[in-house]
């Protein structure tokens, strides 16, 4: 079963992310900032991280660089959701895709089965 981890103070949102990757056959762990979300890295080895932007204690780009830096995470694919345009990101900003919210239920199943496909 592949673990994704889903980090957004907003928890409406990452509860509603949950249940509808669940339901996908997906292990999900929610965080509410980016200090959880590393926090609880090492714990759950997650094959993939969506992570929002725009959160307290730890932004989404301060989160993503720290999970580059920690070399057993700087491969992980990570998906970021947020209402701001992409094109604003500084160049060594890696992540593997984007979500602008509000996005649909569409297009999240086809970024999380593109960066983490289950098993046929």
């Amino acid at each position: 079963m592949k673990t994704v981890l889903v980090v957004d103070d907003e928890m409406d949102i990452a509860e509603a992310v949950k249940s509808i990757l669940e339901d996908e056959g997906y292990k999900v762990i929610t965080c509410a900032n980016g200090r959880e979300a590393l926090d609880c890295l090492a714990e759950a080895r997650p094959d993939l991280a969506i992570i929002d932007v725009m959160m307290p204690v730890m932004n989404g780009f301060e989160t993503l660089q720290a999970i580059r830096n920690t070399e057993a995470f700087a491969s992980l694919p990570v998906l970021i959701m947020s209402a701001i345009d992409p094109s604003v990101r500084p160049q060594t900003y890696d992540w593997a895709g984007f979500l602008k919210k509000p996005f649909s239920l569409d297009s999240l199943l086809k970024q999380v089965h593109r960066l983490a496909p289950l098993a046929a």
